[in-house]
């Protein structure tokens, strides 16, 4: 028997899945009576998912900068031809 008449593709219903909890989050600050100040308002904000865009500034040694949105180890400098070697920031 061959290893693909063994092995059943597995098919997953969208059905099935667990529901996504309804946004927005609400985050809450609840101050005991006592310790809040005189005149202050406490209120409710909406807590919403963002977005992150990492872009990485590469400079060379003949002082010509750039900037690239993917990683790469090794890149060439548009103004003297150089090949530079970028470390991966921490």
């Amino acid at each position: 028997m061959r290893l693909r008449d063994r092995i059943q593709p597995r098919y997953v219903d969208g059905a099935d899945l667990p529901d996504d909890p309804p946004p927005p989050y609400r985050a809450r600050l609840h101050i005991p009576e006592e310790m809040t100040p005189y005149g202050m308002e406490v209120t409710e904000r909406d807590v919403v998912r963002g977005s992150v865009r990492i872009v990485y500034e590469i400079r060379c040694t003949c002082r010509r900068r750039w900037f690239q949105r993917t990683f790469e180890r090794v890149q060439v400098c548009p103004r003297c031809g150089s090949a530079v070697l970028v470390e991966r920031p921490d």
